[in-house]
C-alpha cells in the first residue's frame, strides 16, 4: 500500500452537491483539497448513483427553494432563516454556472384554489418556489461546476473507492485500495448509495448513530392532462397526509410532469426513480408516493429492513422492477402484459416486469398506500383508473442519522458528515446547504473563517 506523504487540509468523499459546494468554499480560503469519488467525471458518467454531481446529476433537478422542503433546520441546530440565507446562494451559484429560468410557485390565483381542495382531502399541501433545471441541462451545468472547481486548485481523483477511513494521531488516512490520502480534516458525503458504508466506518471512528425513518413506496405514472392545473401551480407539487387505518405518513415525492421512469440499479437490488428532461417531454407525468416507516427497539435498523424489501421486490420482478395498473394493485390482482396493455398510458420505462406489489411489500404499507391514492384522488381527479401505472419498489434511504454541531461536525474533532447520507438532508438544496455549513465549520476550525 502507497501512502500519499501530502496532508491535505481537507480530504472530501463524495463529489455530489454537498461535496462540490463545500469543496467551492473551502477552495475560497486557499486550503488544499483533495475530493475523492467513486464514479466518472461527468461527461464520461454511466452510473446513476456514483460520479462528479452525485444521484443529484441524473435526477430531473429540481431545486427547492425553501428551508420547508428536504430538511429540517433544527435537527442541525439552525435556524430556519440561516438556512434560506444558504438556499439563496445555492440559488444563485447554479444561475452563476449557466442555469437560466425555469421557476415556478408563483401562481396566487390558482394556488388558493389547489389549497381548497387539498385540505378538503384531509391533505397538506407545502407550498414553495421551485426551479425545474432538467437532466439534460443539469449535467452540463454539473461539468461547468467541476471546471471550476479545478481552476480554483480543488484536486479530484476520480474512479477511486474509499474502502475505509482511519485516523493515526490527529490525521485522518482514507484507504483507496492500494493508496491512502492523509488529511487534517475529513467532509465525508458519499450520498444515499453511500450511507450504509459511512455508517460502517463512522462506528469504526467511534462516531455514534442513530436511527431514523426511511420511506417505502412505489413510483406512479398517469396522463400528463390531469395533472396539468397543478404543475401551473407548482412544479413538483408537496403533497402529506396521514392514514385512516394506521395513522402512518404518506407523502409524494419528486413528481416530474412529462417525464420518464427509470432504474436504479444496486448491488443486491434495483429501485425506480422518476426523471424529467428540459428539452424532451412525453405525454405522462410521474411521481413518488411514499409511506414512512419507522422501526422502534429490538428492531431499529430500517437500512436492513429497507433492503430486504428491495431484494424481496427484485426477486419477484425477476431481476427488474416491477410494473403494475392501478386498478389491478388495489384490487389484489396480479398484472399481466395483456392487462397493462389495456392501459391508455404508456409505459415510459419498458425493462420491467408486470407483477403483483403487494407480493413484496407488507400489508401495512399496501393499506397507506391505497388509502394515499383514492385520497390524492380527490386532488388529481381521474388518478385512480386503468391509465395509471405503478412501478415498485422506490425507497429513500434516509436512515443513518448523525448527531452533530451547526457545522455539522461529529463528535470526532474536525470529521463532518454532509448530503444525503448525513441523515439531515433530502435532494439537491439541502445536501448543498449541509455542505456550505460544513466547509464553514472547516474554514471555523482552522481559523479561515
Amino acid at each position: 500500500m502507497t501512502v500519499n506523504e501530502k496532508v491535505y487540509d481537507v480530504l472530501l468523499i463524495g463529489a455530489g452537491p454537498a461535496g462540490l459546494f463545500a469543496a467551492d468554499m473551502i477552495a475560497e480560503k486557499d486550503l488544499s483539497c483533495l475530493v475523492i469519488e467513486r464514479g466518472e467525471a461527468p461527461a464520461q458518467r454511466r452510473d446513476m448513483n456514483f460520479g462528479i454531481g452525485g444521484a443529484g446529476a441524473f435526477s430531473d433537478g429540481k431545486l427547492n427553494l425553501t428551508h420547508r422542503i428536504g430538511g429540517e433546520p433544527e435537527s442541525f441546530n439552525r435556524t430556519p432563516q440561516e438556512v434560506e440565507t444558504l438556499i439563496q446562494i445555492v440559488d444563485d451559484t447554479f444561475t452563476a454556472l449557466g442555469v437560466a429560468g425555469g421557476y415556478s410557485g408563483e401562481n396566487g390565483a390558482i394556488y388558493q384554489t389547489l389549497l381548497r381542495s387539498a385540505h378538503a382531502a384531509g391533505t397538506e399541501f407545502i407550498f414553495a418556489r421551485q426551479r425545474h433545471i432538467g437532466t439534460d441541462r443539469l449535467q452540463q451545468v454539473i461539468q461547468h461546476f467541476y471546471e471550476r472547481l479545478i481552476k480554483k486548485g480543488v484536486q479530484f481523483r476520480i474512479t477511486t473507492t474509499a474502502d475505509s477511513i482511519t485516523k493515526a494521531g490527529e490525521i485522518y488516512q482514507i484507504h483507496c485500495g492500494s493508496e491512502t490520502y492523509r488529511g487534517r480534516a475529513v467532509i465525508a458525503a458519499p450520498g444515499r448509495a453511500g450511507a450504509y458504508w459511512l455508517r460502517e466506518q463512522a462506528h469504526q471512528l467511534g462516531i455514534k448513530t442513530i436511527y431514523g425513518p426511511i420511506d417505502v413506496g412505489i413510483r406512479v405514472e398517469f396522463p400528463a392532462v390531469i395533472y396539468r392545473h397543478i404543475a401551473e401551480v407548482m412544479y413538483d407539487a408537496k403533497f402529506r397526509l396521514y392514514t385512516k387505518s394506521y395513522d402512518d405518513l404518506v407523502r409524494t415525492f419528486c413528481t416530474n410532469p412529462n417525464g420518464y421512469i427509470v432504474t436504479e440499479k444496486y448491488d443486491e437490488f434495483v429501485l425506480v426513480n422518476g426523471h424529467a428532461k428540459w428539452n424532451s417531454k412525453t405525454e405522462n407525468t410521474n411521481f413518488a408516493l411514499l409511506s414512512r416507516v419507522t422501526l422502534t427497539d429490538p428492531v431499529e435498523d430500517t437500512t436492513k429492513y429497507g433492503r430486504d424489501i428491495a431484494r424481496l421486490a427484485t426477486t419477484i420482478g425477476g431481476g427488474k422492477p416491477i410494473i403494475q395498473r392501478l386498478t389491478d394493485f388495489v384490487s389484489g390482482r396480479r398484472s399481466t402484459w395483456d392487462r397493462i396493455a389495456r392501459s391508455a398510458t404508456l409505459p415510459t420505462l419498458n425493462d420491467v416486469n408486470p407483477g403483483d406489489i403487494a407480493m413484496a411489500f407488507p400489508q401495512r404499507i399496501v393499506t397507506n398506500l391505497i388509502e394515499g391514492l383514492n385520497v390524492l384522488n380527490e386532488i388529481i381527479a381521474g388518478l385512480i383508473s386503468n391509465n395509471t401505472l405503478l412501478y415498485a419498489p422506490e425507497i429513500k434511504f434516509y436512515d443513518t442519522k448523525y448527531t452533530v454541531t451547526s457545522f455539522m461536525e461529529t463528535s470526532q474533532p474536525n470529521f463532518f458528515v454532509a448530503g444525503d447520507a448525513s441523515g439531515h438532508s433530502r435532494g439537491i438544496v439541502y445536501s448543498a446547504v449541509t455542505g456550505i455549513f460544513a466547509a464553514q465549520g472547516v474554514l471555523k476550525n482552522f481559523g479561515k473563517n
